[in-house]
């Protein structure tokens, strides 16, 4: 019994020492600055699509799985996702004056590095660069142009 006693102090000692020990989570811009630092364009130079339908195509897969939740099916910013508590607002990809619609060096940096308000850090979240291409290439073809 004696050491039954000492094992429960043993793994008290242990576990709080290990909560102690937890680091805070990274806040939001503490992320968004982690992301910007390890963003490279230049890794970007080296993807090549054989076929630009098969890029368009995985560009609509990451786009359903990844942006469609808050960008909407359409990318007009209409979905509504509610991220703790609060609905996000994301921009329209339709909109003739949105920042990204001719810049795509820019798509691919803010998709690799999001922002501190919803956007999530793809490129922390090991979204490969050849699926980034393709997410902004069908987005900047196939979203925008449908909707000029």
């Amino acid at each position: 019994m004696r050491w039954l006693a000492w094992l429960a102090l043993a793994l008290t000692v242990v576990a709080c020492g290990e909560r102690g020990d937890q680091k805070a989570a990274p806040s939001p811009a503490d992320t968004v600055a982690e992301a910007a630092a390890a963003f490279d364009l230049a890794i970007y130079d080296t993807v090549k699509w054989d076929d630009q339908a098969a890029e368009l195509t995985r560009g609509e897969e990451v786009y359903k799985w990844a942006c469609a939740t808050c960008h909407g099916p359409q990318g007009r910013g209409d979905a509504e996702y509610v991220l703790e508590g609060d609905t996000l607002r994301p921009p329209s990809f339709q909109n003739p004056d949105w920042r990204f619609r001719d810049d795509q060096a820019g798509l691919r940096r803010y998709i690799f590095v999001g922002n501190a308000k919803g956007m999530p850090h793809w490129g922390l979240r090991r979204l490969r660069p050849r699926d980034i291409v393709a997410l902004g290439d069908y987005i900047q073809n196939r979203l925008i142009r449908k909707g000029d």
